[in-house]
């Protein structure tokens, strides 16, 4: 830094011009370069993130099928109805997602009035694969 009441040699260097603030183009270009990796990393986080969250909202949905079918078998058996035995596909829509739901209800081998239900709700996944979601209980009535 130049000091303007300071005579002598160092008064002229900073007269002329001597000595120079400033940043030099290595020095800006080695920060943009840090700038550029730093927000790659940010994007890539990002990006990762939306997808995991997706996925998730993919899964919830077909947590939803599944455990509305469930709920309406236990509906049906509470007000002395039947659950009939064997297995049902239902195709289901939501948003750009086609969900398929395959319920299987089968009688319990030890104890027949005991029935066995499975519900299975699958879903292609966006960038190939399928996901899968799979709910087991047992309902009596």
């Amino acid at each position: 830094m130049c000091n303007r009441s300071v005579s002598g040699e160092r008064g002229r260097a900073c007269l002329q011009g001597g000595t120079r603030g400033g940043f030099t183009l290595v020095e800006v270009l080695v920060s943009l370069l840090v700038l550029g990796v730093a927000l790659m990393a940010l994007w890539g986080f990002h990006w990762t993130s939306r997808q995991v969250n997706l996925k998730t909202k993919r899964e919830a949905s077909a947590l939803v099928f599944a455990n509305q079918q469930l709920e309406t078998f236990r509906s049906t058996l509470a007000s002395g109805g039947t659950v009939p035995v064997g297995t049902t596909t239902d195709v289901l829509q939501q948003g750009n997602v086609t969900y398929t739901r395959v319920t299987n209800v089968a009688q319990d081998g030890t104890f027949p009035w005991r029935l066995n239900v499975t519900v299975t709700v699958q879903w292609a996944e966006q960038r190939g694969g399928q996901g899968q979601t799979v709910l087991r209980t047992i309902l009596v009535p």
